[in-house]
């Protein structure tokens, strides 16, 4: 099984290059590839959302749908399976000190249980506050926002769970605030061999401009898993995807599980 989590920035802005066409390039891209699992973040436009949907549900993917979905209050967040939906639950973060950029925006997780031959997996698409601002400290904001998705997800601990997305904190695995939240609650991350590899890169043709440029590669995009012995699965593999050309600002990452 493999599970992927992107953000594919196709934000209604004039600077964001290529929307449509990348777009339908990603949804060929991972139809091709025979991702079992998706979770895209920013995805906002209407027109796009169904584009992406038309070709992976003709590809034998299901897709992840919300009584909001026609709706801002979707956070930009859309989740595709190649198993069968059960279950599908945003879950709001709320505006309590997030910049007034961030509002629009609507953040949250997306919650969806997934029938597997293994049985249920619950996958959480989730993307957290930005982190770039330099007038006022964020990230109490994004731990805010991840305990507000963990109560939720307490509802049922004990269910096999995998949590992607982006959480816009670069070397997020070195701090002890995050690392201790996710253990508090089960989490652990897989393996990643040599050093953590970047999801935000300098040398990244979108990233590369005048609004976007960083001076150093980040790495804001994770995976987390919890009780999933219970299905059976070990990670085999985990890593971000270097597509070649790049189809956003982000690079993808992508989990690879084996039956035991």
């Amino acid at each position: 099984m493999e599970i992927v989590t992107f953000n594919i920035w196709d934000l209604p802005l004039w600077f964001v290059r290529n929307r449509k066409k990348r777009m339908l390039d990603i949804a060929e891209y991972f139809a091709a590839r025979g991702t079992d699992i998706v979770c895209f973040q920013e995805s906002w436009s209407a027109e796009h959302r169904a584009g992406l949907a038309r070709c992976l549900q003709n590809n034998g993917y299901h897709r992840a749908m919300t009584k909001a979905e026609k709706q801002p209050s979707h956070g930009g967040l859309l989740t595709f399976s190649k198993f069968p939906i059960q279950s599908v639950r945003f879950i709001k973060f709320g505006r309590r000190g997030v910049a007034v950029s961030e509002i629009m925006g609507n953040k949250g997780a997306l919650e969806v249980v997934i029938e597997t031959p293994a049985g249920l997996l619950r996958v959480v698409n989730v993307h957290l506050h930005h982190q770039s601002s330099r007038f006022f400290a964020t990230m109490p904001i994004r731990l805010r926002q991840l305990e507000i998705m963990f109560k939720v997800l307490a509802e049922n601990s004990e269910l096999p769970t995998v949590i992607g997305g982006d959480f816009n904190e670069h070397d997020m695995l070195q701090s002890p605030v995050f690392t201790n939240l996710f253990a508090q609650h089960g989490f652990t991350h897989p393996a990643e061999e040599g050093k953590m590899q970047p999801t935000y890169r300098a040398e990244n043709f979108f990233v590369d401009n005048w609004l976007n440029r960083v001076d150093t590669s980040q790495r804001y995009d994770y995976i987390l898993i919890k009780n999933m012995d219970k299905l059976g699965y070990t990670t085999i593999s985990y890593a971000p995807v270097y597509m070649t050309p790049e189809l956003s600002d982000h690079d993808p990452v992508a989990l690879g599980l084996r039956a035991q």
